[in-house]
């Protein structure tokens, strides 16, 4: 299987005074991103932003998936991805995530969650993507029966 997904960025003026959109995916969201947002607090989004919600997302799905294959499905996975944008000599660049995850599931006590966890950051497909060093940190929250 050979998928591709498709997103596109338009940006207007300066990088110091303009602005842009992202388009998302097949529904082209549209999201307002620009230097104020990426540096600043300006109300808005930015491409590493948008990178910790892929990461989220696809690390939520794939340690779902190796839950399922171990036999013990999740009620709930929650992920949260932390991207350090740093400036350097050379530029900006993405060093190093940060990456947690609360898990409610029955039947796994804390050590088997961490070795499943690891198992899924390794197969997380944007983990493989990302060139930086991740952090994992996983917690099994309320609900859980063992």
């Amino acid at each position: 299987m050979h998928l591709r997904r498709t997103s596109r960025a338009t940006w207007h003026g300066t990088v110091g005074d303009g602005d842009g959109t992202m388009g998302l995916g097949r529904d082209r969201v549209i999201v307002p991103f620009s230097l104020k947002s990426r540096v600043g607090d300006q109300p808005a989004t930015n491409p590493e932003e948008l990178i910790a919600a892929a990461h989220a997302g696809c690390y939520a799905m794939s340690l779902t998936n190796v839950l399922e294959n171990h036999g013990t499905p999740p009620t709930e996975v929650t992920a949260e991805s932390t991207v350090h944008l740093v400036q350097g000599e050379g530029g900006f660049s993405i060093p190093t995530v940060d990456l947690s995850c609360d898990v409610v599931v029955a039947g796994v006590d804390h050590d088997e969650l961490t070795r499943l966890a690891a198992e899924a950051e390794r197969s997380c497909p944007v983990s493989q993507l990302l060139d930086a060093e991740i952090t994992l940190t996983v917690r099994l929250t309320e609900g859980n029966e063992s």
